[in-house]
């Protein structure tokens, strides 16, 4: 891992294949990496949120500090994204209202759409809004996100692209109100509340768009099991992925079953193992692939999850 260069590491997959671990184990081996003073964000943007019970700590919808490491510390998000869409449309809902308002463009149908934010993936997009706000210092050496299941991720992938045409949508609507009060008014328009609302809007979609597509500073790491439904639900991921621009350079394939002499089950499981692992290894070359064994327990709470981060990296 280029642990130093790289400050976002997303991990993602099919549901169940065991990215909160993933991720919660990276966080903890890339903890061990920094100096004194530097910290790691570990973040949820699933709604189905499992950090709490991977790491054994109670987090919640708020930055909890869960380790420190020699002065490096650990923080924590299981991000609500309904509460901060739910706040969002608080926040912006007269902006948006006066905007639908200023502009003919739009009928009672697509204007209640966006006054009400009802797009699908909102949700998941709104959780990279707040992302994007808690690192605008820069303050983290690396943020570690456990995303949602990749359906709900495909959603999020398109969404800073259809945000992106409604913002020149919107700001079409001011530029026609912008020339009604420039020339009846006979004075130069000043930025008001909806522009400054636009600007901002667009910052953060660029905000998100880094955080997705940064080839420097990103890297997407695939999680799957050896069989058939997750390694064909992780190859079609691999492919929307790739056609959005988002880089990918790892994958974890989790529950690799071992061959012991005494349990004919565990033979059994390899066998029908083998052929999806190097299923795996043929659809997946151009990745750096890592096997993780099937644990003989749950992996749960700190200790389990450092033995895991070490197999993953080392």
């Amino acid at each position: 891992m280029r642990e130093k260069s790289l400050r976002y590491l997303f991990f993602g997959g099919k549901g169940g294949v065991g990215k909160t671990t993933a991720a919660s184990a990276t966080a903890l081996f890339l903890l061990n990496k920094l100096k004194r003073d530097e910290s790691i964000l570990l973040f949820s943007t699933d709604p189905a949120h499992s950090l709490s019970d991977s790491l054994d700590v109670k987090i919640g919808n708020r930055l909890v500090e869960v380790k420190q490491l020699r002065g490096a510390r650990l923080f924590a998000y299981e991000m609500d994204a309904s509460l901060a869409l739910e706040r969002f449309r608080e926040q912006h809902g007269k902006v948006l209202a006066e905007i639908a308002e200023r502009g003919t463009l739009l009928d009672e149908d697509d204007i209640n759409e966006l006054l009400s934010l009802s797009l699908p993936g909102m949700d998941e997009v709104m959780s990279l809004f707040e992302l994007s706000e808690l690192d605008r210092e820069g303050a983290y050496a690396h943020i570690v996100v456990d995303t949602a299941p990749s359906g709900h991720t495909t959603r999020l992938l398109r969404l800073p692209e259809v945000f992106d045409r409604m913002v020149k949508a919107l700001d079409l609507m001011g530029d026609k109100h912008r020339y009604i009060v420039a020339h009846f008014a006979r004075r130069r328009p000043v930025a008001d509340e909806v522009d400054l609302f636009l600007q901002d809007l667009s910052r953060r979609i660029e905000a998100v768009r880094t955080l997705l597509h940064d080839k420097e500073h990103t890297s997407f790491t695939l999680v799957t099991i050896p069989e058939a439904m997750s390694v064909r639900e992780t190859e079609r991921y691999r492919q929307l992925l790739s056609e959005q621009g988002v880089p990918v350079r790892d994958l974890i394939v989790n529950r690799v079953e071992q061959e012991h002499d005494a349990c004919e089950y565990c033979r059994a499981r390899v066998r029908t193992q083998r052929p999806w692992i190097k299923e795996i290894a043929r659809l997946f070359r151009d990745l750096r692939i890592r096997s993780v064994p099937l644990m003989v327990k749950e992996v749960r709470g700190m200790d389990d999850l450092k033995k895991v981060g070490r197999l993953i990296w080392e």
